[in-house]
């Protein structure tokens, strides 16, 4: 009896009924066990992602910080008849192109932005050309490129003086 409960029964002469129960028996306990590591792994899977979203929610909960503001519009739906005196004049979507095809990095600082850089930065587009699409309002810019921090006038428009007595380009905008 001891020989047949550790498996050595095929090789005392135990008859073949016994030995197929017996490796009937070992695929059994193989197909349970590899069931329960597939179950263990689909059950693992959502609690990474609430992991993940908890790391997430503690990011946002720590260190939230706002969203830069974006232009916008207040309309006015006139009432009684009454229309208002003043209205916003539209913004037009204007795109500024600058070559510098030595350039690591390329902004675009004006009066629109009130002379800051960092808010305006302009993608490579090819062949050492940069650009950006800004929307500004009716009228005459003035703008300068920083081509790695270093001010630039546009070659392709007159300038004028800007601020600091420096000479900076001039665009009208219709």
């Amino acid at each position: 009896m001891w020989c047949r409960s550790k498996g050595l029964s095929p090789l005392l002469g135990a008859s073949f009924e016994e030995s197929e129960a017996a490796t009937m028996n070992w695929r059994n306990r193989w197909t349970f066990w590899a069931l329960v590591i597939a179950v263990l792994a689909l059950v693992s899977v959502p609690s990474i992602e609430w992991v993940e979203a908890l790391r997430d929610y503690a990011r946002f909960a720590g260190g939230w910080q706002p969203a830069p503001l974006k232009p916008s519009r207040t309309t006015f739906t006139p009432r009684e008849g009454r229309v208002p005196e003043t209205q916003e004049p539209e913004l037009r979507p204007f795109e500024f192109k600058h070559k510098a095809p030595k350039a690591k990095s390329v902004e675009l600082v004006g009066d629109f932005n009130a002379w800051k850089p960092g808010l305006l930065k302009m993608r490579r587009v090819g062949g050492g050309l940069w650009t950006v699409v800004v929307p500004l309002r009716p009228g005459l810019h003035k703008y300068l490129f920083l081509d790695d921090g270093e001010p630039k006038v546009d070659p392709s428009v007159a300038t004028a003086d800007g601020p600091e007595g420096r000479r900076v380009s001039v665009r009208l905008v219709k």
